[in-house]
């Protein structure tokens, strides 16, 4: 076990990491009760229109950068051609950022503008139940703060989602290299939201159970959640390639706050994460 004994400067690096990461998750309680008198009414799908990013950046005649406005609504009548290249474009602007870890504020807001329009072009009209959901994904760019984002106080890693839709659980998974000698694990479950026309539409209310801190695959400490929820807005997803906005309430979600520029930890504000199949 000797790899396992830590000198005093990596015990005072995981202090931080554990200080960093209970900053994190520590966030105000939200009970049931006001989620569902806060989220339920506004639960129905709001598919994005062509002219989103015109109106998100009040630009008339276009945006900033070369990404492409959608041209219809959930990706009725998109090309195939018409997608790829708006997944190309994401997946074009978001390189050299390590995840978003590594991201001006001007590259931020042109790399949303991206992010707009792919979302405009979604084939998949209830991608809160659709099976394109399940499975495993790495999270590729990120506005989100640690350790979301895939960094864990000093230590910088990869962040992962494995989605098991069966049981409606999930977990959020910082493997920080090499051989994910440090790693954390939050697991959650969700509840999915049903709109005014009976169906799952795209909103999750994700209900946090606990999260564990490991090094060298060893328990450093586990914290666990009492009504502690967030709203995931599923505003993308096909095959390979999914994007959610996510939000401490609906309002939050809603307003758009972060929108184009870095969250900030403690603040009730939407972010982005674009993931593709691990």
């Amino acid at each position: 076990h000797a790899h396992r004994r830590l000198s005093s400067s990596a015990l005072e690096l995981l202090l931080e990491v554990m200080a960093s990461f209970a900053t994190a998750v520590a966030a105000p309680q939200l009970v049931r009760a006001r989620i569902h008198r806060e989220v339920l009414p506004l639960s129905r799908s709001l598919p994005l229109q062509s002219g989103t990013v015109r109106r998100a950046w009040g630009v008339d005649g276009g945006i900033r950068g070369s990404c492409r406005l959608g041209v219809s609504a959930n990706g009725v009548g998109a090309s195939t051609a018409s997608l790829g290249a708006a997944k190309s474009d994401v997946m074009t602007a978001i390189t050299g950022t390590e995840s978003g870890l590594n991201c001006s504020a001007s590259r931020r807001a042109s790399i949303e503008a991206c992010i707009t329009a792919l979302e405009a072009l979604s084939p998949t009209q209830q991608p809160a139940s659709s099976h394109l959901v399940d499975g495993n994904w790495r999270v590729v760019y990120s506005t989100a703060p640690a350790p979301s984002n895939g960094s864990l106080g000093p230590f910088k890693g990869t962040a992962f989602q494995d989605i098991n839709l069966a049981d409606h659980s999930y977990a959020n998974v910082l493997a920080v290299p090499p051989n994910a000698w440090l790693d954390a694990r939050l697991v959650a479950g969700w509840e999915a939201l049903i709109d005014e026309d009976g169906r799952t539409g795209r909103l999750w209310v994700v209900d946090f159970k606990s999260v564990t801190v490991r090094v060298f695959g060893v328990d450093l400490f586990t914290k666990t959640f009492a009504d502690t929820t967030r709203v995931w807005d599923t505003t993308f997803v096909d095959s390979d390639t999914r994007v959610v906005r996510a939000a401490r309430t609906m309002a939050g979600l809603r307003t758009q706050g972060a929108r184009g520029r870095k969250a900030q930890a403690g603040v009730e504000d939407d972010c982005v994460f674009v993931m593709v199949r691990a």
